[in-house]
């Protein structure tokens, strides 16, 4: 019996492990799609325009489809569909498909301007919940309409979302454009004491532009902040290296310095005075210069502390004006409330913190290190 019992337990694991994917599908079959644009249409508000970007393989350039090479021109197509769900237009689109549309490679999702300030949470509930939506794909805001983005034609790349890839992994390495996948937006939008936000990209002409983000209260955009003044955020909130810094020479408009950002480290501290929450950043940064605009050498320590003490107040004028455009759209980005939530409850609870942050005073001191001048001329 017992040899009989193991043959049993034998043939049972291998007929499970023969049975394969019962609902697999050759890649073949399906119709991948690498970006989604969502816009309002502009006669039917009550319509949502969905924008599908799928690739043409035989169209690409050296694909190895013989014939299909060419200039890559028609590499991709764009499809676009209206209905008042995101689904309800995805199934438009499927009934004009020979193939079932897979999500499974879409790297970018796009939301024209006008919709982004209409709400995104209803709009995104879809792709929170299809299991086929990667978490790392790129949620981005785009000034005009989103299926613009989708048709745009970049110059180095044949297809555009391939482009927007590369523009955002390598901006998110050198720490100059913030790292906000779609999972990293769920997780803020569904945090108390802190508002997402979103990159915001512009189009011109054949140019895809990084033009800072789009900042949101709740899940509607209402505001935005400059390349500049996102930098100061990621420095500030994230340490992140930001862009290069370029400013006055003591205050000579001619005699510019450019310094690189090689490390950060942000301390911050709360109190609770007269009603009024405060909140200080102190930010200590190390990073070389890399280029001036006039012929004096700069070595000797009072030079250095020159452009140390420039370098701080230009870092702290700009702080000052970021948070100054948080405070008047009230979106705390910075994420103040979130630390406040879990490290200070007592603050927390005497507050209403919707109401507190525009009226909290929020300051940062910068203390920049000059490590290396470089070589002079002499």
């Amino acid at each position: 019996m017992r040899k009989i019992s193991n043959a049993l337990v034998v043939l049972l694991t291998a007929s499970l492990m023969i049975t394969g994917c019962w609902d697999r599908r050759e890649i073949e079959e399906r119709t991948s799609v690498l970006a989604i644009g969502l816009d309002v249409v502009e006669d039917k508000p009550e319509l949502l325009s969905v924008s599908v970007q799928i690739p043409v393989p035989l169209k690409i350039s050296n694909s190895g489809g013989g014939a299909g090479g060419g200039d890559g021109a028609e590499a991709i197509t764009v499809m676009e569909a209206q209905g008042r769900t995101v689904l309800e237009a995805i199934q438009v689109l499927q009934n004009r498909l020979n193939q079932k549309i897979f999500f499974g490679q879409t790297r970018v999702l796009a939301f024209g301007e006008k919709l982004a300030r209409r709400g995104l949470r209803t709009i995104t509930d879809p792709f929170r919940r299809d299991p086929e939506i990667r978490r790392l794909l790129w949620p981005i805001v785009v000034k005009g309409k989103a299926s613009e983005l989708l048709r745009s034609k970049p110059s180095l790349e044949q297809i555009p979302s391939v482009y927007l890839m590369s523009m955002f992994d390598n901006g998110t390495k050198l720490g100059t454009i913030p790292d906000m996948n779609l999972g990293n937006f769920f997780v803020d939008l569904s945090t108390t004491g802190r508002e997402p936000y979103l990159n915001y990209l512009e189009i011109n002409g054949h140019e895809l532009i990084w033009s800072g983000v789009a900042l949101l209260r709740g899940d509607r955009m209402v505001g935005r902040l400059t390349p500049e003044e996102t930098w100061q955020l990621l420095r500030i909130d994230d340490e992140k290296d930001g862009g290069d810094l370029i400013f006055s020479f003591e205050g000579d408009d001619d005699r510019l310095i450019t310094l690189s950002t090689e490390l950060i480290k942000s301390r911050k501290a709360f109190t609770y005075l007269q009603d009024r929450v405060k909140v200080h950043y102190d930010v200590h940064m190390e990073g070389n210069l890399l280029e001036k605009t006039f012929g004096q050498n700069l070595f000797d320590a009072r030079d250095i502390h020159l452009i140390e003490s420039g370098a701080n107040q230009f870092l702290e004028e700009n702080a000052k004006q970021m948070i100054k455009k948080l405070q008047q759209y009230n979106t705390d980005a910075m994420g103040i409330g979130t630390e406040l939530r879990a490290f200070h409850p007592k603050i927390w609870k005497k507050i209403e913190w919707a109401s507190a942050f525009a009226e909290a005073e929020i300051t940062v001191s910068f203390h920049f290190e000059l490590r290396n001048t470089g070589n002079e001329i002499e």
